[in-house]
């Protein structure tokens, strides 16, 4: 297989595992976990799983010093705590199809921060995809439909955050890849973010909210929302970048809006038109297609 290969396929199952996201939160919601609380478990449960996994098959990517460690503490903080509290509140406030749409805006960030920091070409090529899977967000998200979406404005802003905040997930690490290891900034931005957010949990709460779920809902959710939907999300987000461009992986995710509002319209019945099929098919036809029909040109 190769690498440019490896990159889309990554990319693909980021997409997917961030789509199915917002069914594992709404459920812990419903339980009474804050956004905090579920941001927390999120980061907790994935740096220690990706700690212990990084512990058997690599530990050289555990050792750091003192100014890395402060860098990926500050990363995890910005990037994750910021971004996944975002989320959680946008949500918990609007359907998980427009919130899917607002995180999608993050290409636009990548591209644009993208061409200061690495000099990344912006190709018409890319633009236009970009335009297109917008295009069929829009449509996705039934925005220019009946009008019976429920639009809150703070669920609004904070989809616009967490879009943001994805893609500093993507850039930072490929920034400071030439100095760390991206397993070693992941793992440390984990947990530096869980450090920041258990600031704000409150432990006796969740110790009830706990015992009052049912034993197997509580173990499917959290490994749902800290394992699939985060450790393995973000980690083949990140090992992403490292076979394509990052505006690539970013363009990619656009399936997330697709499989965002899938779940949507079969766990929570949520209204799913014509218009949002067809929003569907352009975002495939428009990400997936500009990578794999296209053949990556060559350096001679």
């Amino acid at each position: 297989m190769s690498k440019r290969s490896k990159g889309i396929i990554l990319a693909v199952i980021t997409a997917v595992m961030w789509g199915i996201m917002g069914i594992f939160v709404r459920d812990l919601s419903a339980y009474e976990f804050s956004n905090i609380d579920i941001s927390f478990f999120r980061c907790i449960l994935a740096g220690g799983a990706y700690f212990i996994f990084l512990l058997i098959t690599k530990p050289r990517a555990l050792k750091i010093d003192v100014k890395g460690l402060l860098i990926c503490l500050v990363y995890g903080a910005v990037a994750y705590s910021i971004s996944f509290v975002s989320y959680s509140v946008s949500v918990s406030r609007i359907p998980v199809g427009v919130a899917t749409v607002l995180m999608f805006m993050s290409p636009v960030w990548v591209a644009v921060l993208g061409r200061f920091m690495f000099k990344e070409k912006l190709t018409k090529n890319k633009i236009i995809t970009i335009l297109i899977c917008i295009v069929g967000a829009v449509l996705v998200a039934d925005i220019l439909g009946s009008g019976s979406i429920r639009l809150d404005m703070i669920g609004v802003l904070a989809g616009i955050v967490n879009g943001i905040g994805v893609a500093l997930q993507i850039l930072l690490p490929k920034f400071f890849a030439k100095d760390y290891d991206r397993d070693t900034l992941l793992v440390y931005g984990f947990l530096g973010a869980a450090a920041v957010l258990a600031l704000g949990v409150d432990f006796p709460a969740v110790v009830s909210n706990m015992s009052q779920v049912p034993t197997g809902n509580l173990v499917w959710d959290l490994f749902g929302i800290g394992i699939l939907c985060t450790m393995v999300a973000n980690v083949s987000c990140v090992k992403s970048t490292q076979y394509v461009e990052a505006t690539t992986t970013s363009i990619l995710s656009a399936l997330e809006v697709v499989v965002g509002t899938l779940a949507g319209f079969l766990v929570f019945h949520e209204h799913l038109t014509l218009l949002q099929i067809l929003g569907a098919v352009i975002i495939v036809c428009g990400a997936v297609g500009s990578e794999i029909i296209s053949p990556p040109k060559t350096k001679k």
